[in-house]
């Protein structure tokens, strides 16, 4: 019988000098390039763009959750497609693919003609798909980079610095915005401009990585051919100790995407926040996350990970709590500021720790894999937390995702303990 892959010891020590180099820059600047529309879209301006076209309907916020429910498992299985495609085509010439995609998705919902239903679900859709797609193609590169040692470090500065494409979209948005009155054209306006600006950010960083020297990576003679995902599922007894890894991030980010789900309907109704105060919400959560993403990311370099991740864990009941029980005028800041103390760290984190744990060759794979369960997790957690609410309350349903949310936690803890 194949012996199980171990999970890699983390070695604290100083960083070689030399690890900062032109690939590791342009990787960075490819989190940058992403974020604005990740940063942007999904949370303030698709939620709404799509009640506007789904407020004839009886139930809006219904048919919107069963839309991006969709969405969320189509973008899953687009990440799976982009793996089983970077076991045969070279990764450089997909990311240009999927990047083009995702701009021009971003196109088609502020071109969409006669406001067309079906055409701005289309759209949406392949946004999710290319944006997912490129994800697990870009991260995958992270096991080609570095030793595994320094991966969790590369992983947290990459997301602490990613929030600033996010923090450029909203200001230029604002700027667009103004004082003027929320309308479809206004939103049709800002996927224009999301659009233009992610065009030029990823220009930009795709010219970089191809002068770093992308291609190839992970298929020198000396390294095994890419690991494909059927490869790894027929040997899973031998991957056991990355897929329990995995299993534990799942219920992470399980939790994680109801608070995304909840928090601007929450705040919209319970607190009337318009967009231009959601927008400099969200400027305040991508404010919060730049340092505390990175001064997380040093302390997990660190010997001890179980405190920190202990104290992730807490910050996340925090905002849990604040979402169930909180009220008054200062609560829209206080949870979206708990939350940018620990958004950007948790996914770092849990980003870096695949990373480290990620056989040779296997990048692709894994991280499709990773991407996939996280675009499942993002399915259920909701649908957990409004079966519970829908049967009791929402305190519950939010009671509910914390323990699965410290469930999550524990497992990851545990097979870390276990390198």
């Amino acid at each position: 019988m194949t012996a199980p892959i171990q999970l890699v010891s983390k070695t604290p020590g100083a960083i070689p000098a030399d690890w900062r180099n032109g690939r590791t820059i342009s990787w960075i600047g490819y989190d940058v390039a992403s974020s604005v529309y990740f940063g942007v879209a999904p949370a303030v301006l698709l939620p709404i763009y799509f009640q506007g076209l789904l407020g004839h309907l009886a139930n809006p916020a219904a048919a919107w959750g069963a839309l991006a429910a969709a969405a969320i498992l189509i973008s899953g299985l687009a990440a799976l497609a982009a793996a089983a495609l970077a076991a045969r085509i070279d990764r450089v010439v997909l990311r240009i693919a999927v990047s083009a995609g995702l701009v021009l998705a971003m196109a088609f919902l502020a071109w969409n003609p006669r406001s067309s239903l079906a055409f701005a679900v289309f759209a949406y859709f392949l946004a999710q798909s290319c944006y997912f797609a490129a994800t697990t193609i870009y991260e995958s590169y992270l096991p080609d980079l570095l030793p595994p040692g320094l991966r969790q470090r590369l992983s947290g500065i990459g997301w602490a610095v990613g929030y600033l494409g996010g923090l450029v979209a909203i200001a230029i948005l604002l700027l667009k915005i103004g004082s003027r009155p929320e309308s479809a054209s206004l939103i049709a306006d800002c996927f224009d401009l999301l659009a233009l600006i992610s065009a030029v950010f990823l220009a930009v960083v795709l010219t970089m990585m191809a002068r770093a020297g992308f291609s190839g990576l992970g298929r020198a003679a000396e390294a095994p051919r890419l690991l494909d995902i059927a490869h790894v599922l027929r040997q899973w007894r031998r991957y056991r100790p990355v897929l329990l890894l995995m299993a534990g991030a799942m219920a992470l980010h399980g939790g994680i995407s109801v608070v995304m789900v909840v928090t601007a309907p929450l705040l919209s109704a319970r607190f009337g926040q318009t967009l231009p105060d959601l927008l400099w919400l969200l400027v305040l959560i991508h404010v919060i996350s730049v340092p505390s993403t990175l001064l997380w990311n040093i302390w997990l370099a660190g010997r001890s990970r179980r405190l920190p991740i202990l104290l992730l864990l807490l910050s996340w009941s925090v905002v849990l709590l604040l979402l169930a029980f909180g009220g008054g005028g200062w609560m829209p800041v206080a949870i979206v500021s708990v939350i940018g103390c620990c958004l950007g760290a948790t996914h770092a984190a849990l980003r870096g720790f695949i990373a480290e744990a990620v056989p040779e060759g296997g990048g692709p794979a894994f991280f499709a894999l990773f991407t996939a369960t996280g675009r499942v997790a993002a399915a259920i957690g909701p649908a957990l937390f409004a079966l519970v609410s829908g049967l009791a309350s929402d305190q519950a349903g939010l009671m509910v995702i914390l323990a699965l949310m410290a469930a999550g936690s524990a497992l990851v803890i545990r097979q870390l303990r276990a390198a």
